[in-house]
């Protein structure tokens, strides 16, 4: 992409008059746009920000990340920004704060397009840590369920060769075909067992199951894989058999 010489001179003079600032840092963040939401999400535990004070420019090159996607797809962007506890009005009283963002740097992964295939996955092996930023135990005792077994499976879902997936939803052993199109990973149909699965694991697998049968917005950052239906999202870390 070309940058114009004007908005090259701007975010150099940001730099140079804010660079002394204790606020502002060089961060890994999730970018997320979508109706009513444009954001950025960074830390463990995960805090988000609504952008404020951001120039046109930038804000559009932001965009173009997510261009294509799913609505509310996270994108995982290494930014300068200052990240402030102070709320902006409207839709970031939401929020934990507010983020000034002065430089895109691009992907996390040190390139800029954020794309990811098929054969990425291929041959790896992932399992699920945590939902909606909870353990799955913690998650257990968010759905009510305060005396919850551990799980007979930790989900987990292995890519193998021309698409083919397998895994399970925390019960039953699932497999099928899976395809990655415009950062959106399908599966399925899903052929399954027939286990019964009382308590958590049955509504793990529910769950699990509904998602899977619709497209989920796909990021690959590093060791993790990040599945996000509508408002939830699924992380699973990369654990590949031992050879």
């Amino acid at each position: 992409m070309i940058v114009s010489f004007k908005y090259r001179l701007a975010t150099l003079f940001m730099l140079l008059t804010t660079g002394c600032q204790a606020g502002l840092q060089q961060i890994d963040g999730f970018y997320r746009y979508g109706h009513e939401v444009n954001s950025v999400c960074t830390g463990v535990p995960e805090a988000c920000y609504w952008l404020v004070d951001t120039p046109e420019e930038l804000r559009q090159r932001l965009k173009q990340q997510v261009a294509g996607k799913p609505p509310y797809a996270p994108v995982c962007l290494k930014l300068i920004a200052e990240l402030s506890d102070e709320k902006a009005d409207g839709f970031g009283l939401d929020y934990d704060g507010s983020i000034r963002v002065v430089q895109l740097l691009g992907g996390c992964d040190g390139v800029k397009d954020t794309a990811i295939s098929l054969q990425d996955l291929q041959h790896h092996r992932f399992v699920l840590e945590r939902i909606n930023d909870m353990t799955l135990m913690q998650y257990a005792q968010e759905l009510g369920f305060t005396e919850a077994e551990p799980l007979q499976k930790i989900p987990e879902l292995d890519f193998g060769e021309q698409g083919f997936v397998s895994g399970n939803t925390g019960c039953n052993q699932v497999s099928g075909q899976a395809s990655v199109t415009d950062n959106t990973l399908t599966l399925g149909p899903l052929a399954s067992t027939r286990m019964y699965c009382p308590g958590f694991s049955g509504e793990l697998e529910l769950q699990l199951s509904m998602h899977y049968d619709t497209g989920l917005a796909i990021t690959r950052i590093g060791q993790w894989l990040v599945l996000q239906a509508g408002t939830t999202k699924l992380e699973y870390q990369l654990k590949d058999w031992v050879q």
